[in-house]
């Protein structure tokens, strides 16, 4: 239900106060830090009132309250500006944060992972591309010294991949030009999956270099699919268990457990890659985690076009949901740019 603008403004009140402090909030603190222009006992009345409509509880040792998953939710929803424009003090822990650059597609997922981190003070996360049969827009091949081949994987979302592999006999390096823009030419049509069955009916009579080569090929692409394909990287889980909501051994255990249980990560960050802009899961609300206390942040991530993947944060639910959504957004828009520009040099190619 929504609320008068009264009710809102005291339940903002509450949830921002113990966001900053971590301790639940009474009337007093209330009067105190704002000018609501009514008595403490009205405040009171208006707290029980938000109680009674789930929005917060109480410790059964103190008088104060705390917002309830219900309560952040409505804040998210209706009570914070989530706009572009942060406030200054993010801009300037953006600005004095490293930005990612690096070259290796695997430093560049960690180096995300440690960016989320760094600025959000909670566990950053990045899903890498998970992609089944993978659709590859350039495979090019290079001699080395001997037999070694050294192939060379563009995928369509502008992902490169590389694999050293070793024939049976020495092949020239034209040789494999003509191979490497005979497969660009078939991949327009269908993955390299279905260019090998038909290269199979079309190579009967032909050299069987080649045939093992393709064989090589396939077999290549399928380890690296299989090497890079969902990979979860978590940076910043340490910052975590120095937030109170974690300080027992008991809840300790459950947030270590939740993060090496990839699995549900993986659901629940495959669910948010469908869904465009920013998602913000607060603790009862996430399926796949067993322990409350939590919520997480994401948005997905692109290359060119297409979505690829998901990042985001993981927190207490007392978490700083403005700075954080930002900062997702920002992350999310960063990594798109430096992976869309290599999707348009895989292009190029």
């Amino acid at each position: 239900m929504d609320l008068d603008e009264r009710n809102r403004r005291v339940l903002q009140a509450v949830i921002d106060s113990y966001i900053e402090g971590g301790s639940p909030i009474g009337s007093t603190v209330l009067v105190k830090r704002f000018d609501f222009g009514v008595s403490s006992a009205t405040l009171r009345n208006i707290m029980a009132e938000l109680e009674e409509l789930g929005y917060l509880t109480h410790p059964h040792t103190s008088a104060g309250r705390i917002p309830t998953d219900l309560g952040y939710r409505y804040y998210i929803d209706s009570l914070i500006s989530i706009e572009n424009d942060a406030d200054e003090i993010i801009e300037d822990q953006i600005r004095k944060t490293p930005t990612l650059h690096g070259e290796d597609f695997h430093d560049l997922m960690e180096e995300a992972s440690r960016f989320l981190a760094t600025l959000s003070h909670c566990a950053g996360v990045v899903l890498t591309p998970s992609e089944f049969e993978a659709n590859y827009k350039h495979i090019e091949f290079v001699r080395l010294r001997g037999r070694q081949v050294l192939i060379i994987f563009v995928t369509s979302t502008g992902i490169v991949q590389n694999k050293l592999i070793e024939l049976d006999e020495s092949i020239r390096q034209q040789d494999l030009n003509r191979f490497s823009s005979y497969l660009d030419e078939e991949l327009e049509h269908g993955t390299l999956a279905a260019v090998r069955q038909r290269l199979i009916k079309k190579l009967e009579e032909e050299k069987l270099l080649f045939m093992q080569l393709m064989d090589e090929t396939f077999r290549a692409s399928q380890e690296v699919h299989e090497r890079e394909s969902e990979k979860v990287y978590i940076g910043g889980a340490s910052q975590m268990l120095e937030s109170p909501e974690f300080a027992t051994v008991d809840k300790m255990k459950a947030l270590l457990k939740a993060f090496e249980d990839k699995y549900k990560m993986l659901k629940l960050l495959d669910r948010s890659a469908a869904a465009q802009g920013i998602k913000v899961f607060i603790g009862s609300e996430n399926p796949y985690f067993e322990m409350q206390g939590c919520s997480m942040v994401v948005s997905s991530y692109k290359a060119g076009p297409n979505v690829v993947g998901t990042l985001g944060v993981i927190g207490p639910t007392r978490m700083q949901y403005k700075q954080v959504i930002h900062v997702v957004d920002y992350t999310s828009k960063l990594l798109s740019k430096l992976l869309s520009e290599r999707f348009q040099r895989g292009i190029e190619k």
